[in-house]
């Protein structure tokens, strides 16, 4: 399974939604992978200090986890550009989008993936998490 530790902010600018989007990756390129017969919170994130502000959502083999920033300490981890190229040190990679949530061809250039999914709709079921 695939555990996606996030964090999902919005503001509106006049007619403008931007949203920034934070994903804990491995080397800014994977995504976490561990054994399914682990319980996500309990056995996962909890132990490395990250603390979720809702339950986790799935889809597919996915996990989605909303990160509560106020109980996690940020400063435990790497930013994607604090890290050296190729590596697999677990960093936050941040991510933007410009204009409406619905529009799916607003984002800035990405990555065509997080391996092994899309990114872009990872993002999506990020944006629409409380649909999911």
């Amino acid at each position: 399974m695939f555990i996606i530790p996030f964090i999902h902010k919005t503001k509106q600018l006049n007619a403008m939604t931007i949203h920034t989007i934070q994903i804990l990756t491995i080397g800014g390129t994977t995504l976490w992978k561990e054994n399914a017969s682990l319980a996500v919170e309990s056995d996962i994130l909890n132990p490395n200090g990250i603390y979720l502000a809702a339950k986790p959502f799935q889809w597919k083999d996915v996990y989605f986890c909303k990160v509560d920033t106020h109980k996690t300490d940020m400063n435990d981890f790497y930013e994607w550009s604090e890290i050296p190229k190729q590596s697999d040190m677990f960093c936050w990679r941040t991510f933007y989008t410009f204009g409406t949530m619905n529009v799916c061809d607003s984002w800035l250039p990405i990555p065509s993936q997080l391996e092994p999914y899309p990114c872009q709709e990872l993002f999506t079921h990020i944006c629409h998490e409380e649909v999911i």
